[in-house]
């Protein structure tokens, strides 16, 4: 690629300017700063990169303020064969147009979104990273570009090193083109992105809904059977309603005549449970009078231990009494010793806050009183006369004073001079009333700006009158004189002189004024003033109060520290008193809660004894009062009579019962009843199931069959695309990873041998520069990583400013000489080897002029003097 001509207006700074640049050489552009050498590389970006309907920041900034106009970039570049004249403008009627010159469509123009797009296509068929990376730019730093990538530095790496040169076109497009297939289904860090996570999204979903679907139409087939096995159900329940009817309606006259013999049955049933209830009376009688005498045997055994057991707890009580008194003694000792202790801290509390208080009084007076003096002398300050003089008046008197001098001066110098020369010894002159002396071969003169009239007393008188037109600068030397007198008395002062002393007395004043301020602030130290006075007044009072309420018997301390020692002593006292206090009120605890156990047991023993009594007592009346009533032997005798009684109408019962068997009574009643349960059973069953096929009937129709299997179809048609779609996803994926990571992997191992070629050329144009020691060490990635001097190796960020900015241009000059001049680019410097001693210069110079013999190499500069050394240089000033 060779820029031939480059054409800005409007752009930037730049309202209008057209390059032309040789096809190889250096050139030397130079200009000062701000002109905009570095907007025309800016701008032929724009150029390539932008349509002319951009609004990018880029085109926006270009634009010159305030003023509507385009903005226009044209280039005339070559690309192989083909040279274009390529035009476009922003802003205002955008227009694009693309002019072949040369090439196989010469003479052919495109304008429009066809012309920008032509554009693309030819560019794309430069090395647009070797573009890049030749660039050195001001605003780029000094960091090395990425040159593996550049297809025409490959290709001139692979000849030097003897591998045979390939198609770096094809091969880049074949990884672009695997790089675009990885791209469709994996990130940029080969994660899967969105395209292959929502084929997974869409099996999954289409999975979902094939098994809802499934579920639905199983759900329907499940009511279908189930109303055909409930009809079936139905006309069995109705075949055996039938036949338990009749069985019923059979054991119904077989149990009427069971009845019968059941009712008399019953009857003597009732007589003999009349009889065991009379029985069971006489025996329950005689039971509780045994239960009674054994009742009352035992109340008297348990009367006679709660006697024992209570004289004995009598006799634990009264040495548990006595020991609770003593702690409880202890106890009140130990609580009037800590409130002495209290006393005594509060005190010695009470005696540091009042002197801590003095302090504060102290320190609160001083810095008032302090005040008071600032504020003294801020008021005096404050009452000094004020001037209205300040820098903008000095300014307009500075003005006025030189408008003035100056018209006096023009006036002068336009008009014509009356010179006179004493020869011989001095003369006497008199000019307008005033007698002056001039001096041998001392010339006297005066500009002619008035009528003026001198006379040599006695001999001569000599009038001289201005020439015509000199009025109007009179006049204007006048106006500004008067303008000049009329600020002079409008501000009170005579002369700029004195209006300046009075400025400096009053930025003097305000800076008095502002370090007393200064001071006040610095006293008060954030403090609000009225609330200082405050605290002092409050501090007194308290102060006053604390010495009439404090008793005379303890002297106060001399000193806040002697205060601060008697209420740690105190602290320390009632600290110990509080712990003697806790340990005698746990001991008086401990015998209280001994004593009060002790004292509930004598009381519930004392309660349990008396209950016993009461209960013993209650016995004994309640057998006494039974005996009264019925002797022992009434009792056996009634329950003999009551036996007897039973047994008779017992024999009734077993007639009765012998005639039931005959007749099969039970049978018959319980098949009677199972029948009849059978029928209700059968009724409720057959009604049960003609409702629920009703509704089955109704929720079935309600299911639309058809239109449920419809889309079920629909859904398992729809899940086995996705499931095709997803294999094809991951099959596709998958292979394009692979081929991905192994033609990278060959790029790099194509890069390894890159490496000695690419260094061989930087260190021979290195060693021009810096001397036959000069080595450098090249990564895999074409990256100096370490430079060799004078026999010291330094990796490459530890270099200086200046050697980093020669090893980075001396690498994009080696790269420019390795490159055909056919897949070249031009080599851009901008603003370069600022921090390069003289003779660096000179050497690096030579180096530029070498790679001018195979390239261009244009140089954009605000000090032509760094590349004075290029001698061929064509050189162009802006």
């Amino acid at each position: 690629m060779k820029l031939h001509r480059l054409k800005l207006e409007n752009f930037r700074g730049v309202t209008a300017r057209e390059i032309e640049f040789p096809d190889a050489g250096v050139v030397v552009v130079t200009g000062r700063n701000e002109i905009g050498k570095t907007s025309m590389i800016d701008a032929l970006d724009a150029l390539i990169a932008l349509p002319d309907s951009s609004r990018k920041r880029t085109i926006l900034d270009a634009k010159p303020a305030g003023r509507d106009v385009p903005v226009l970039v044209e280039a005339e570049f070559s690309i192989g064969p083909t040279r274009v004249v390529y035009t476009k403008q922003w802003l205002k009627k955008p227009t694009t147009i693309l002019r072949h010159v040369t090439g196989t469509s010469a003479g052919r123009t495109v304008t429009g979104r066809e012309a920008h797009d032509a554009a693309e296509q030819l560019w794309a068929t430069a090395d647009t990273t070797l573009w890049q990376a030749l660039r050195y730019l001001q605003a780029s730093g000094l960091d090395q570009n990425a040159l593996t990538d550049s297809a025409a530095l490959r290709r001139a790496l692979e000849s030097r090193a003897g591998e045979a040169r390939g198609d770096d076109r094809e091969v880049a497009t074949l990884l672009e083109r695997v790089g675009a297939e990885c791209d469709r289904y994996w990130t940029s860090t080969r994660k899967r992105n969105a395209k292959f996570v929502q084929a997974e999204t869409d099996c999954r979903e289409a999975e979902t809904a094939a098994a809802a679907a499934a579920e639905e139409l199983r759900g329907i087939a499940g009511v279908e059977d189930e109303l055909a096995e409930l009809t079936e159900e139905i006309t069995d329940s109705g075949r055996k309603l039938t036949a338990a009817r009749a069985e019923r309606a059979e054991l119904d006259r077989a149990a009427e005549q069971i009845e019968a013999v059941q009712r008399q049955h019953q009857e003597v049933q009732r007589r003999r449970d009349a009889a065991q209830g009379e029985l069971d009376r006489a025996r329950e009688r005689a039971t509780r009078r045994t239960e009674l005498v054994t009742s009352l045997a035992a109340d008297e055994e348990r009367s006679a231990a709660l006697a024992g057991d209570l004289r004995a707890c009598e006799e634990d009580l009264s040495p548990v009494r006595e020991h609770a008194e003593e702690a409880e003694q202890r106890r009140a000792a130990a609580q009037a010793a800590v409130q002495e202790a209290r006393a005594a801290h509060r005190s010695a509390r009470e005696d540091q806050k009042h002197l801590d208080d003095v302090e504060r009084h102290r320190r609160a007076r001083t810095v008032l009183d302090s005040l008071e003096t600032v504020r003294a002398r801020l008021t005096e300050l404050r009452s000094r006369p004020a001037t209205e003089i300040d820098e903008d008046v000095l300014d307009d008197l500075d003005r006025a004073q030189r408008t003035a001098e100056r018209a006096e001066a023009e006036l002068a110098a336009g008009s014509a001079r009356v010179e006179l020369t004493a020869i011989g010894h001095a003369r006497r002159i008199e000019r307008c009333g005033a007698t002056e002396e001039v001096r041998p071969e001392e010339p006297w003169s005066v500009p002619v700006t008035d009528e003026v009239e001198v006379e040599i007393p006695g001999e001569w008188r000599v009038r001289i009158s201005p020439e015509q037109g000199i009025e109007t600068r009179r006049d204007a030397a006048q106006q500004a004189a008067e303008a000049f007198a009329a600020l002079l008395a409008r501000h009170g002062v005579e002369s700029v002189a004195e209006a300046r002393a009075a400025w400096r007395d009053a930025q003097e004043l305000d800076r008095q004024v502002r370090e007393a301020e200064a001071d006040r602030d610095r006293l008060l130290d954030g403090e609000d003033e009225s609330r200082l006075r405050d605290e002092r007044d409050r501090l007194a009072a308290a102060i006053e109060q604390y010495g009439d309420r404090r008793s005379g018997d303890a002297p106060l301390p001399e000193s806040s520290g002697a205060a601060q020692a008697t209420v740690e002593a105190a602290e320390t006292a009632l600290t110990e008193a509080e712990d003697a206090a806790r340990r005698t009120e746990a001991a008086a605890q401990a015998a209280r809660a001994n004593l009060e156990k002790a004292q509930t047991r004598l009381h519930s023993l004392q309660g349990a004894a008396l209950e016993q009594e009461r209960a013993l007592n209650t016995a004994r009346a309640r057998l006494e009062e039974a005996r009264h009533e019925v002797p022992d032997e009434d009792l056996d005798h009634a329950v003999t009579h009551a036996g007897e009684a039973l047994a008779a109408v017992q024999e009734e019962i077993d007639a009765h019962e012998a005639h039931l068997t005959g007749l099969d009574a039970e049978r018959v009643l319980a098949d009677r009843e199972l029948v009849a349960d059978q029928v209700a059973g059968l009724e409720r069953l057959l009604a049960d199931r003609q409702g629920r096929r009703s509704s089955l009937l109704g929720k079935l129709e309600g299911m639309g069959r058809d239109r449920v299997q419809l889309e079920h179809d629909q859904a398992e048609t729809r899940l086995e695309a996705a499931r095709r779609h997803l294999a094809a996803v991951e099959r596709r994926a998958e292979a394009a990873l692979l081929l991905e990571r192994t033609l990278l992997a060959h790029r790099e191992r194509a890069h390894a041998q890159y490496v000695q070629p690419f260094r061989s050329a930087v260190e021979q144009l290195g060693r021009a520069v810096y001397g036959p020691e000069f080595e450098v060490l090249v990564s895999g990635t074409l990256e100096v990583e370490q430079r060799k001097l004078d026999g010291d190796w330094l990796p490459f960020h530890a270099l200086s400013t200046g050697a980093k900015e020669q090893l980075v241009i001396l690498i994009r000059l080696a790269t420019a000489l390795l490159v055909d001049p056919e897949d070249g680019v031009p080599v851009l410097l901008d603003d370069a080897l600022g921090h390069s001693d003289p003779q660096r210069l000179r050497r690096l110079a030579s180096a530029i002029a070498t790679a001018g013999e195979r390239t261009q190499v244009i140089v954009l500069t605000s000090n032509p003097e760094r590349f004075a050394n290029l001698r061929e240089a064509r050189r162009i000033e802006m």
